[in-house]
């Protein structure tokens, strides 16, 4: 009777360690709740590679790119790369970027790695944290006029 038991217990035991495997980690809940309040937000989240000129080494290419479309001024256009080493903005493909102090914050907040700019909206390039407040940033720099 006792093998039984034991049996018994070993066979739950697997059963319900299994289910629990399927339930999501608090880092993915959190990430989940990041990308659902950037949805309602009016961004578009996707996780893609890293386009060629961000210049990301070869493990670290999955990012997310949140777009949200809304006009952007003039000195914000074009490609924007920050570099962490150096703790500055590199416009990418325009040399007159150079002339002119950088539209975005420096330092460029947590996680953001670069901004694509064009006429009607913005393609931002970062590592997510899972923070809310990072998703109310985000989108008080990308709204500002002029930054």
């Amino acid at each position: 009777m006792a093998t039984f038991w034991i049996v018994l217990f070993f066979v739950v035991s697997v059963i319900v360690g299994n289910l629990l495997w399927l339930r999501p980690s608090p880092w993915e809940r959190a990430l989940t709740a990041q990308r659902e309040q950037a949805k309602a937000a009016g961004f578009g989240v996707h996780l893609r590679p890293a386009p060629e000129w961000l210049q990301l080494p070869a493990g670290e290419r999955l990012i997310a790119h949140y777009q949200l479309m809304l006009p952007m001024p003039r000195e914000r256009l074009g490609r924007w790369r920050w570099h962490g080493g150096l703790g500055n903005w590199q416009p990418i493909g325009n040399p007159e970027g150079w002339l002119s102090a950088a539209p975005w914050p420096t330092p460029a907040p947590a996680g953001w790695l670069g901004v694509e700019a064009s006429p009607n909206g913005v393609v931002l390039y970062w590592r997510e944290d899972g923070r809310r407040e990072s998703v109310e940033l985000m989108q008080r720099i990308l709204r500002e006029p002029g930054a």
